[in-house]
């Protein structure tokens, strides 16, 4: 965190405050946030968001800076002095520009080796992927911009009601701001590397996977994100459109398929995987990679743990919530779930619905 903080006070662009979210911070991350609020109390300032996850940490930090625009800066990334300048700059040049963002330069967790330079970083890239005929076509073109390279005006992103407390603790609450905020007003991408980002150790990717990545809520968080592209697509009466079927069809497919890794390298998940492939088959019978993934799913178990192991980001088992019929729902555009009643105080005060149903709510191919 110390060289996160020391790369905002090196910046050329000198009028900034930075606020540091304290959201359930360990002992040593707090000493620092101490020691550098003691040495800055003019420009740096610390405040508490009990409430875990990522969309509530951000909030909060969000309501309460004081200025015009918003730079993200996650705690083990790092930004070029020239970072704000840039990207106030661009949007000072373009009055219809609301988001700029920009290029990052990969390191080693130990800051020692630049893994790739000017990397265009897409969080959920398979969604960009997985759209790319609608969102041409239909206006859900946005990037999908590395948190830590994004800058944004203040009250934009007060008007669409902030990120969406529905995908805490975290896992897609970045690409629904971003689609939510590009109905509003254009993203300005400066073209260069901005902001170093730091890989991730071991030891906390670890520590990230078994205490806050929770299977069956990520999934829940896609199903919702899914119900929100529905909605949107019925709101400008393009839901019963032929090609936009056929891209709804693909898109099942693929995160279908995706989801089911998550099962075939767990002792009694090969039932649920084969269910979620023999769904993406039907919905895609094109896409032969699916068909692929159901024909390894009869393998010996010690070769679906070989290749699969690497999708196991989350809890070794299966949690009780996930069902034959929990899968069998997912992505028909009408979700529900235990965790929309808790969001809705916030989503009410935006004009956001926290589950569309009740008005009618990364991952790789393993080669």
């Amino acid at each position: 965190m110390a060289e996160a903080i020391e790369s905002v006070l090196a910046q050329t662009e000198r009028d900034w405050e930075l606020v540091l979210v304290d959201n359930n911070a360990s002992e040593e991350t707090k000493e620092v946030i101490s020691k550098y609020t003691h040495l800055f109390p003019e420009k740096i300032r610390s405040i508490l968001e009990p409430d875990q996850g990522v969309c509530s940490a951000r909030n909060k930090g969000i309501t309460e800076s004081k200025g015009r625009y918003i730079a993200l800066l996650d705690d083990d990334d790092i930004m070029y002095p020239e970072r704000l300048a840039i990207q106030k700059s661009s949007l000072a040049q373009f009055p219809n520009a609301i988001l700029s963002f920009g290029l990052i330069d990969v390191i080693s967790s130990d800051s020692k080796n630049v893994i790739q330079n000017k990397k265009e970083c897409s969080y959920f890239s398979f969604f960009s992927e997985s759209i790319k005929k609608i969102k041409d076509l239909r206006g859900l073109k946005f990037p999908d911009p590395l948190p830590s390279s994004v800058l944004f005006k203040k009250q934009e992103a007060n008007n669409i009601g902030l990120f969406d407390i529905h995908y805490n603790p975290c896992f897609l609450e970045e690409t629904d701001f971003y689609f939510r905020l590009s109905q509003v007003g254009d993203f300005i991408n400066v073209g260069q590397s901005i902001t170093r980002f730091r890989m991730p150790s071991q030891d906390f990717l670890r520590k990230k996977r078994f205490d806050i990545l929770k299977k069956y809520r990520l999934i829940l968080n896609q199903d919702y994100f899914f119900s929100k592209i529905i909605k949107f697509l019925k709101e400008k009466d393009l839901l019963d459109n032929p090609s936009i079927q056929k891209d709804l069809k693909r898109m099942r497919a693929r995160w279908l398929r995706e989801i089911s890794f998550d099962f075939l390298a767990i002792p009694g998940g090969e039932k649920f995987a084969r269910l979620l492939l023999l769904r993406a088959i039907r919905e895609c019978p094109s896409d032969l990679k699916s068909l692929k993934h159901l024909i390894r799913s009869f393998g010996p178990f010690p070769a679906r743990v070989r290749r699969y192991q690497s999708q196991q980001v989350y809890e070794e088992g299966i949690p009780p919530e996930i069902t034959e019929d929990f899968l069998l729902g997912l992505f028909s555009g009408n979700h529900h779930c235990p965790f929309c009643e808790s969001s809705s105080s916030s989503f009410d005060k935006s004009g956001n619905d926290p589950c569309p149903s009740k008005q009618n709510q990364s991952r790789n191919d393993p080669s």
